[in-house]
């Protein structure tokens, strides 16, 4: 091999170790990309909602009860069974009613007769005391024994209606209309009511039906009757069954320091798929939009801005300035004062952009509710030219994943929501990304 072949196989190696070391180089110190995590600005339906937990039951049941004792001779429904009211659901033996009518009856029959001669031995003795020929004392005898004799005849009238009420007893009737929900007794069985009545069937019409919800505490001062409430039940996860919340009861619930109250939401049940007892999940929706533009909550997240690179605009920053791009920049920041010690903001300079312009010193909502105002401003980074632009916007009310845009945005506009290698809505934007800068300052990426 000459020199000059191995001279130009040492150039050529040489050559190429430079080229790989200077790509090296350029990998390592060429500016990182930033990937955005961005979504788009929809429409949709927003809802604030209550969430609670409560037992279906019906509106109208009723325990049918024996005032009587006795053997129970026949059941003429089971479970299940519609009835009618005044359908004869079960007899008792009636043989020993029977005999006790019939005995009251010939009392009855006695004090009438025994009445009836003494008014005539009173009458007497009255003639003949008036003609001086009885005692004053015989003939008062006379007189009192026809009115005790009276009271002795209301008394066997009211014996006698008893026997007759006793025996009308033996019969059981159905006092409304529903299905029976559950039977207690067999023929041949001895119900004894000396105590209480006993139980003989639960009745209940299940077209209407109620669910007794468990309000928390923090949740009772935003619900007000008429509200329409949703649920479903674990026996069919597929459907939703619409109601009324009707009444919120004033006596407070206390279990392990815990206070609820009890509301109750009713709901028509015309296929009687619901049923006594089971469980039901329900949201009383408080505030409802539908067909509304709305964004993710988080891009309206308070930390965004410092996630980004942007610098937050304190009281001390005034004016605006205009980005090379010929965009508002958002530099001057509210002013905050306290008053009165409750630390209420008195408002905002022209051209500032407060993060939230809610009123200071409202006590936190519970989680289940998270309400805005109408018109409260908010700052959103929009996505335009593959920069994040910040942008005021009026927000109206939010749930737990979206935030309706009264205005501000238009439909279809890219808003930042993150910043990191994940995708939100299927949408993601890479920009070189340099220094940190303010509102005022010039977004990452080449100048």
């Amino acid at each position: 091999m000459s020199k000059s072949s191995s001279r130009r196989k040492t150039v050529i190696i040489v050559l190429v170790a430079l080229v790989v070391i200077a790509a090296g180089i350029f990998l390592i110190t060429r500016p990182k990309k930033a990937r955005y995590r961005t979504s788009a600005v929809e429409r949709g339906d927003i809802s604030i909602s209550v969430s609670a937990t409560g037992t279906l039951n019906p509106v109208n049941q009723v325990t049918v009860g024996s005032p009587v004792s006795g053997t129970v001779l026949k059941t003429y429904f089971d479970f299940n069974d519609q009835v009618k009211a005044g359908q004869v659901l079960a007899t008792i033996d009636p043989r020993n009613y029977e005999s006790a009518l019939k005995q009251a009856e010939a009392n009855l029959a006695s004090a009438q007769a025994t009445l009836n001669q003494d008014k005539l031995t009173a009458a007497r003795a009255e003639t003949l005391f008036a003609n001086g020929l009885m005692a004053y004392s015989d003939y008062l005898q006379a007189k009192t024994g026809a009115e005790v004799d009276a009271a002795r005849l209301l008394q066997a009238q009211a014996s006698f209606e008893q026997a007759q009420t006793n025996l009308a007893y033996t019969t059981i009737t159905a006092p409304m209309a529903g299905i029976v929900i559950a039977r207690e007794v067999d023929a041949g069985q001895t119900v004894a009511a000396s105590l209480q009545s006993p139980d003989l069937f639960l009745i209940a019409d299940l077209s209407l039906m109620q669910v007794e919800v468990s309000i928390d505490e923090a949740d009772v001062g935003t619900l007000d009757t008429g509200l329409t409430a949703t649920f479903n039940v674990d026996a069919y996860p597929e459907s939703t069954f619409t109601g009324k919340l009707v009444q919120i009861r004033n006596q407070p619930v206390v279990s392990s320091n815990v206070t609820t109250y009890i509301g109750i939401v009713r709901v028509a049940n015309p296929g009687m798929l619901l049923k006594p007892g089971m469980t039901a999940n329900v949201k009383i929706i408080v505030k409802a939009v539908d067909n509304v533009l709305c964004v993710p909550n988080a891009a309206l997240n308070t930390k965004l801005a410092t996630t980004l690179g942007f610098t937050m605009p304190t009281a001390r920053t005034a004016g605006r300035r205009r980005t090379s791009a010929g965009h508002d920049s958002l530099t001057a920041a509210s002013d905050t004062a306290r008053a009165g010690g409750r630390g209420q903001r008195r408002g905002v300079r022209p051209g500032a952009v407060p993060t939230d312009t809610s009123r200071a010193g409202v006590p936190p909502e519970s989680t289940a509710v998270r309400a805005h105002s109408a018109a409260a401003t908010k700052a959103v980074f929009v996505l335009e030219n593959g920069r994040p632009v910040p942008r005021r916007v009026e927000v109206g009310i939010a749930d737990a994943s979206n935030t309706q845009i009264i205005g501000g945005l238009n439909e279809g506009e890219l808003v930042v929501t993150g910043l990191g290698q994940g995708r939100s809505n299927g949408t993601s934007t890479s920009q070189n990304r340099g220094t940190p800068f303010g509102f005022g300052g010039r977004p990452p990426g080449r100048h």
